[in-house]
């Protein structure tokens, strides 16, 4: 979106030239109305410059209506909530923590919003989130998602050169009135008009940075709730299937292998059943926290698709996968969620392969969907490899 402004030159050659004439006013080789017209050229560039900055900051700013629209038709039905107290208590100024609050309030959304609770985002975790999703699509083609959300106030904005160049246009009316050049008053309204055109200028480009700002913050919220499963916090299959290209083309230039780890719950929908899709979503919040926290900062995990998770492990043999399978299932099976003053734990299924250059992303992943498929089959809560 950004353009790159040229600025005006620290010199010109109109004034030069003026500066020279008005040092020399007696020379008979002077036209002054030569000169004049030189000196209105380049007003009438500055000018140009002014209406084309002017047109991009419109751009600019009919671009950030249509995604304020955009933003306000994804969340008009958060508005239904005022017939609900806010969580903030207005003498303690504390949050409420009671999980029956939570619970309460969570149910109103999905009854009244349908809309998910659990799907508000805070920006710190948005910059956390962006922060390591697009550490390693800096090394691909995928485009980067800004890691500063920080207001267009906050950041500098670079004194323009065109201050230099109102500072000569000064200096040269003073020499020109006290030399008496015949010229003088219409300097002096050129340098007027000149002056007053620069303010706009230099205003209209501190709204058109404060707009291009804005939209850079509204571009990484929406990059992040494309490439993110909102429930979980956990990238969502569109990011794992571009994970898993890229990782793919570093296997084949390099010539190394890596793990793919593809996990199911074990009878999540007995979980939906007796306790409610609530309830069961909360389990799926609980689990992705383990499993989020089990890996290596180079290992990538995400939500394949409804109670299943696929992981990718950089460089990494089967029997080192298995080993991070088996840590990953003992931590899973000592979760223990408390729901409506009740306890609710789950266990984890999984299958396990290794990708080798040559091979396809498809076959590979339908091998591993075999072996999970093998792991639910003889009795659950282990891990089943491909080559088993």
């Amino acid at each position: 979106m950004a353009r790159k402004r040229s600025n005006i030159p620290a010199t010109d050659a109109a004034l030069e030239r003026a500066d020279r004439i008005l040092s020399e006013p007696s020379s008979p080789s002077v036209d002054l109305v030569a000169e004049y017209g030189t000196l209105a050229d380049s007003y009438r560039i500055l000018l140009r410059k002014l209406n084309k900055t002017i047109v991009i900051s419109d751009t600019y700013q009919m671009q950030f209506r249509e995604l304020m629209k955009q933003i306000e038709d994804t969340t008009y039905k958060y508005r239904q909530l005022k017939d609900v107290a806010l969580p903030l208590c207005v003498y303690c100024k504390n949050i409420r923590t009671d999980n029956d609050y939570w619970q309460r309030l969570e149910t109103y959304f999905g009854t009244h919003a349908d809309i998910m609770f659990s799907h508000g985002i805070c920006p710190e975790c948005i910059k956390s989130t962006t922060r390591q999703l697009g550490a390693w699509q800096q090394k691909d083609t995928f485009p980067d998602i800004p890691a500063s959300s920080e207001p267009p106030a906050a950041r500098s904005t670079p004194k323009p050169v065109e201050d230099e160049i109102l500072k000569e246009l000064h200096s040269l009316l003073q020499r020109s009135a006290v030399t008496g050049n015949p010229l003088t008053p219409e300097l002096e309204r050129v340098v007027g008009r000149h002056t007053k055109l620069l303010r706009r200028f230099n205003k209209i480009v501190t709204i058109s940075d404060g707009y291009q700002s804005q939209l850079m913050d509204l571009k990484a919220r929406l990059e992040f709730s494309a490439r993110t499963d909102l429930l979980t916090g956990l990238a969502n299959r569109w990011e794992i299937m571009a994970r898993l290209e890229s990782e793919k083309s570093r296997s084949e230039r390099h010539k190394k292998n890596f793990s793919i780890l593809i996990s199911d719950l074990d009878l999540f929908k007995e979980i939906n059943d007796n306790h409610g899709h609530l309830a069961g979503d909360r389990v799926l919040r609980a689990v992705a926290d383990i499993l989020r926290g089990q890996i290596r900062s180079e290992d990538f995990c995400g939500r394949w698709g409804g109670e299943e998770f696929l992981f990718i492990l950089p460089e990494t043999d089967l029997p080192t996968a298995c080993s991070v399978a088996a840590k990953l299932l003992a931590k899973v099976r000592k979760i223990s969620v408390t729901w409506e003053e009740r306890k609710i734990s789950t266990t984890m299924s999984m299958g396990i392969g290794v990708f080798r250059p040559g091979m396809s992303i498809d076959g590979c992943l339908k091998q591993i969907d075999g072996a999970l498929f093998r792991a639910k089959g003889s009795g659950r809560d282990r891990f089943v490899t491909v080559n088993e």
